[in-house]
């Protein structure tokens, strides 16, 4: 049996609509196999089996933004759940937990936030005692669930506040904070100025897609002079992903070995040995693998994904025995796991690679948001800060290598597929993007990342728009002109020097 939901808008049933983003849901968040659609006034979420389960979607919540939401875990049954009141139910549930977790309960300074909970789980009640009447129910639920969102971004905002004067009290900020990943296919001196002279470290992706377009050609002159910039400029470096298994980053010509583990395993091997020996004494540290959680490029079993990842960071601990190694986990909320069962939960991956054995010094997260992609919808500065929580427990520092969000609310037919797509069709962080509002949300989300004690470092995604992976995501625009952004990132840079480790 189905899970169905009827779908109210200022108090009037909903006939037609089209989800986005929409996945099943099942524990701890993590999106399952199930097909979501809206057929005959209802949404309906059509499982295999008869297990508990929720549904997250794209949800306009009007002037406070248009975001991936989620319900509680419901029970399949013949009557249609209010999708208005679940989703109101979820928001409501996960403050309760999270401010737990925060210990802002007995907080001296978070009454007023207890306050507006009490406020909002009067309305919830309300909802709740009006479920006969569904549409003066979804109503009031929307009322509760504004109120939710908006308290649990204050909270977020309030919470790493806290966090950030503790961590900057005892100067627990390391030297080469800030960064910005770059394309090494761009080769204009000045988009290589702009980064050798206004960060502390680049991230350069090394991809094998790249690299080696055919079976026994390596293409690495790009490459090359960005290491040569970058070792003469004196900027650290983070290369990688070396191997990355998704369309991006996975040579056509290894189509014919996608059924092949021995094979993959056996190339992977050869690529990582021929780039750590060319470039072993110009990189810092080096971001073994990214993505292969995912299973986008190859249907791996679990134990592949595992003896990949130890084989490859084996690997350049054995030709580098004392380089820092990274194990990137790309799209953390996890929505490729609804696609395919073959795919691991990104937590389930990073806990089993902690706790492995492989040695292995730092994880690596892409955060990027504000394209219509699974992964890519927009989540709030709560959801972020929850999401990022879960890695608090894995003993190893997290290096946040792309973060991004859309500079403008328009496709802007640029280099890649990824900037002709429409950011607005992926929600919205309380307006519709542009310049100023990207400056705003890199800074909240830089001070909400940065006040978790874990996080070693932040970068950008894109240093201009050129070859950029989301329509005006560029510190620079496509004249390589600093943005609001860009000059907001400077002003963080300067702010936090004097709390950063000599």
């Amino acid at each position: 049996m189905p899970i169905k939901f009827e779908i109210y808008r200022d108090g009037s049933r909903v006939t037609t609509f089209t989800p986005a983003g929409a996945t099943a849901v099942g524990p701890e968040s993590v999106p399952i196999p199930g097909e979501v659609i809206f057929k005959d006034g209802l949404l309906i979420v059509q499982r295999k089996d008869e297990h508990a389960t929720g549904v997250s979607l794209l949800w306009d919540c009007g002037p406070l933004g248009a975001f991936q939401l989620e319900t509680t875990r419901l029970q399949p049954r013949e009557k249609p759940y209010n999708l208005n009141v679940e989703l109101a139910r979820f928001r409501l549930m996960r403050i309760m937990q999270k401010q737990e977790d925060w210990n802002l309960f007995d907080f001296p300074k978070a009454d007023r936030f207890t306050a507006r909970f009490g406020e909002a789980q009067s309305l919830f009640a309300e909802a709740l005692g009006k479920l006969h009447e569904p549409a003066e129910a979804a109503k009031v639920a929307d009322h509760a669930l504004a109120i939710g969102l908006d308290l649990s971004e204050q909270l977020a905002t309030f919470h790493s506040e806290l966090l950030l004067s503790r961590r900057r009290a005892t100067n627990g900020f390391v030297k080469h904070m800030f960064g910005c990943r770059v394309d090494p296919a761009v080769q204009n001196e000045k988009y290589k100025e702009a980064l050798a002279s206004n960060f502390d470290y680049c991230v350069l992706p090394m991809s094998w897609k790249q690299l080696q377009p055919q079976e026994n050609v390596f293409n690495t002159e790009a490459l090359d002079e960005w290491v040569e910039l970058l070792s003469k400029r004196r900027v650290p470096t983070i290369a990688g992903p070396l191997i990355r298994l998704d369309e991006s980053g996975v040579p056509d010509w290894m189509v014919i070995w996608e059924h092949d583990f021995d094979m993959l395993r056996e190339m992977a091997y050869d690529f990582v040995q021929r780039v750590v020996q060319r470039y072993r004494r110009a990189v810092a540290a080096w971001n073994v693998v990214g993505g292969v959680q995912t299973n986008s490029a190859f249907t791996l079993s679990f134990e592949q994904i595992i003896e990949l990842t130890r084989l490859l960071v084996s690997q350049v601990k054995t030709l580098l025995p004392n380089a820092r190694t990274l194990i990137t986990v790309t799209h953390p909320f996890g929505e490729y796991h609804a696609r395919s069962k073959a795919g691991v939960p990104p937590m389930l991956y990073a806990e089993m690679v902690a706790q492995s054995g492989i040695n292995f010094e730092a994880f690596a997260l892409e955060v990027e948001m504000g394209l219509p992609k699974p992964g890519m919808f927009m989540r709030d500065l709560f959801q972020l800060s929850s999401m990022l929580d879960k890695f608090s427990t894995l003993g190893r520092p997290v290096f946040l290598t792309a973060i991004g969000c859309a500079g403008q609310a328009t496709p802007d037919g640029g280099d890649t597929p990824e900037a002709r797509l429409d950011p607005s069709a992926a929600g919205r962080w309380r307006k519709p993007w542009d310049a100023q509002l990207q400056a705003d949300w890199m800074e909240a989300v830089y001070s909400m990342a940065l006040s978790k004690p874990f996080i070693e470092s932040v970068s950008w995604a894109n240093l201009a728009d050129l070859r950029q992976t989301i329509p005006g995501g560029g510190l620079l625009d496509d004249m390589l002109r600093p943005k609001p952004a860009f000059q907001r990132l400077q002003q963080m840079r300067e702010k936090y020097k004097q709390f950063q480790k000599k």
